[in-house]
């Protein structure tokens, strides 16, 4: 008996049954993985790190050294800084560059310290500057 030849039956046409499941597991994937928590914070404006021509001890500073308040190298509570701020008379002052105050924050300094100096200086009228640690290796 001789052997018949299976003739392939190739359609034109293209699956496309599967697709619709692979869509809707394409939806659920995205769903499951998109977080969808908003940030809270507060908007602050921090000034732009350029180098001053002045001396640095003209310019009053305050440092925050692992959770101690420094002003002026002193160790002072956050009410006498706030004092000694408003004895500078900051909110008075025409010029600008008079008005500022340096803030550094170095080891390990809590956010609630460094919150708590940016607000006293704000609010003794003064203008906060940031000073921000030189890791490039061009500094000193």
């Amino acid at each position: 008996m001789p052997r018949k030849k299976k003739s392939k039956f190739r359609s034109d046409k293209l699956p496309v049954e599967a697709f619709s499941d692979i869509a809707f597991l394409l939806i659920i994937f995205f769903i499951l993985v998109t977080s969808l928590t908003k940030h809270k914070g507060f908007l602050t404006d921090i000034p732009a790190g350029q180098k001053t021509e002045q001396k640095q001890d003209k310019i009053p500073s305050v440092n925050i050294k692992d959770n101690i308040v420094l002003f002026e190298g002193n160790a002072v509570s956050m009410d006498e800084l706030r004092t000694k701020l408003k004895e500078l008379n900051l909110g008075e002052k025409k010029d600008p560059q008079q008005k500022m105050v340096m803030l550094e924050a170095t080891g390990r300094a809590s956010y609630q310290n460094y919150f708590a100096s940016m607000a006293a200086i704000d609010a003794a009228g003064g203008i906060v500057t940031i000073v921000k640690e030189d890791t490039s290796g061009g500094g000193k």
